[in-house]
This record gives C-alpha cells, sequence and structure tokens, in this order.
C-alpha cells in the first residue's frame, strides 16, 4: 500500500458498502457509476485484495471488505466530528479577556459601536487581572498592562499609558481651590494597592508636581483602579488614575483634572493573540477597531 491515504476512494467505497450497490453509491455522490467502479478498482488494487463480490445489480462485501468497511466508517465520523468542532468553535463568541478597571470603565461603554458595525459577531468580554492562557481558555483575545514582552503571542501596541489625579466638581468646592500640588494638604488621596511594581503612585507625582509640603501616604485604599475611581466621583477624595480609564468622566464633567502634570507609566496596554489565530477575521476586526477607539480618543498616536 502506499504511504498516502486514498481518501476519495475510501469514501466512495463506504458509500458503495453502505448501499450495497454502486449505483446507489453513484447516485449519492454525484458522480458517474464508471467513476465509482474506477475508484473501487483503484483501491482493490493499491490493497491488492479483492473487496466486493460483484452481482448483477449489487455487490457484496468480501471479509477482507467487510474489515475495512468498520474502519473507514469510524474514520470517517472521527474526521467528520473534527471538522464540526472546528467550525462550531469558528461560529463562537469572540472571547476577549480584559483587566477588570480597563474593562469597567473604557471598552465596555464603546462595544456598542462595534456591534452596532458588526451584529453578525457575538463577544463574551472576561474581566480578569490574572495572566492570560490563550490556548487553554480558549480566549481569542487578551488586552494587558505590561512592557510588551509575550513571547509566542502576536503582540500589538494598544495604547501607553499615563497616570493623571483625578476629583469630582464636588470635592473641588469642599477642598479646593488647587492652585498648586502643595494645595492638596487635608485632601484625602485614594490610592490603587495592586498596581505594578514601578507603576507611578501618589509619592512619585507629588514629587514630579513639587508638592513637597502634602504627605503621599494617608488616604483610603482599594484593590483597584476602578473602586477608587468610583470613590472619586462620590466625593471621597483624589484619584491618581489611568487616563483611559476617566476620559468619558472628564469628558462629561463628573471628574476634573485639577493639575495640567501627567505621570507616563512604563508600562503599556497591549493587545494579545495566538499567532494561528490573530489574522482570523473576527479578530483582526475587533484588533482594528480597538486600536480605531484608542486613536479617536486621543490615547495612541496615529500610524
Amino acid at each position: 500500500m502506499a504511504n498516502h491515504l486514498p481518501l476519495n476512494a475510501l469514501r466512495v467505497f463506504e458509500a458503495c458498502a453502505r448501499h450495497g450497490s454502486f449505483l446507489s453509491a453513484s447516485e449519492e455522490l454525484a458522480i458517474t457509476p464508471g467513476a465509482v467502479s474506477r475508484h473501487i478498482k483503484g483501491l482493490e488494487a493499491e490493497l491488492e485484495v479483492r473487496l466486493f463480490d460483484r452481482f448483477n445489480r449489487a455487490v457484496r462485501l468480501t471479509a477482507a471488505g467487510e474489515q475495512l468497511a468498520v474502519g473507514v466508517r469510524q474514520g470517517l465520523s472521527t474526521l467528520q466530528s473534527a471538522v464540526e468542532a472546528v467550525r462550531s468553535r469558528r461560529d463562537a463568541p469572540l472571547v476577549v479577556t480584559v483587566l477588570h478597571s480597563l474593562a469597567a470603565r473604557w471598552l465596555v461603554p464603546r462595544l456598542h459601536d462595534f456591534q452596532r458595525r458588526y451584529p453578525e459577531v457575538q463577544i463574551m468580554v472576561a474581566a480578569s487581572d490574572l495572566p492570560a492562557d490563550l490556548a487553554r481558555d480558549n480566549i481569542d483575545v487578551a488586552i494587558r498592562l505590561g512592557r510588551g514582552s509575550y513571547p509566542g503571542h502576536h503582540v500589538t501596541l494598544l495604547f501607553d499609558t499615563v497616570m493623571t489625579p483625578v476629583c469630582s466638581p464636588g470635592f473641588v468646592e469642599k477642598y479646593g481651590p488647587f492652585n498648586h500640588p502643595n494645595d492638596l494638604i487635608g485632601a484625602p488621596l485614594l490610592h490603587d494597592v495592586l498596581m505594578l511594581p514601578e507603576e507611578p503612585d501618589w509619592a512619585d507625582w507629588l514629587a514630579a508636581a513639587g508638592a513637597d509640603r502634602v504627605d503621599p501616604n494617608p488616604g483610603p485604599r482599594f484593590s483597584n483602579t476602578y473602586l477608587a475611581v468610583e470613590a472619586a466621583l462620590a466625593d471621597r477624595g483624589m484619584a491618581l488614575a489611568h487616563r483611559a480609564m476617566v476620559i468619558d468622566d472628564l469628558a462629561s464633567g463628573r471628574l476634573v483634572q485639577p493639575f495640567d502634570l501627567l505621570m507616563p507609566s512604563p508600562f503599556s496596554h497591549w493587545l494579545l493573540s495566538l499567532p494561528e489565530k490573530a489574522e482570523q477575521p473576527n479578530i483582526r476586526r475587533f484588533r482594528a477597531w480597538l486600536l480605531e477607539q484608542a486613536l479617536a480618543d486621543g490615547l495612541a498616536e496615529p500610524v
């Protein structure tokens, strides 16, 4: 036998074995009876064994044919299952994992625009701050904060990160005016305690702003930026937040930026996909849409 599988001939063989007729097999497969006969003769020649006993209007499997038919049916069933699994995966929702705060404060408020443009694409947003295993968890796109070193992934820069102090107008009325960073003396500062090492914090910002009379340590502490921003919106303090996470509230006036100094972070937001999936149509569309949103918000520079 040749070192390749004659898949076309085996498919014809399975139909003939199931129908007990070359003619019925030809009708099912939409090929001529002559073509069916040639496939079977070629398969018998390759295997060097007779697979059918021929009669006037029917055929009957030989013992060797019976043995082959069992294996071919099982093999074709396995192939069909594999194809259906891949097809169903292709039609499955686009799974996107995003850091909790970025999901709530930037991505989710914009998703309606993507759904309007591509109503046929279902999206599943999974908020998580944990490292993403895209292959194990069947994740299509991950948005993560880091330096951009993600071996084994297709990596695209979404936007760089800058930190800015924000507070509510009501907070300014109560504790302001804030003409100089030293005016923050006595004003509650809100802290995100799970920031990455080397991310700027209040001590870094105050030092850069020349606020030498303000203690950076007192103030409520929260497990993520989202909660700190919510506290700022409730007039509870001033938060040092990623600009992307407060851009909508600044635009609406719910939050204000009392100082112009922005602190760049050594970390950026990155889009990750598996290399073999990166150019799938829905992933490519979603990636392009994210980059467009970042550009429209002034978070990224034109390429």
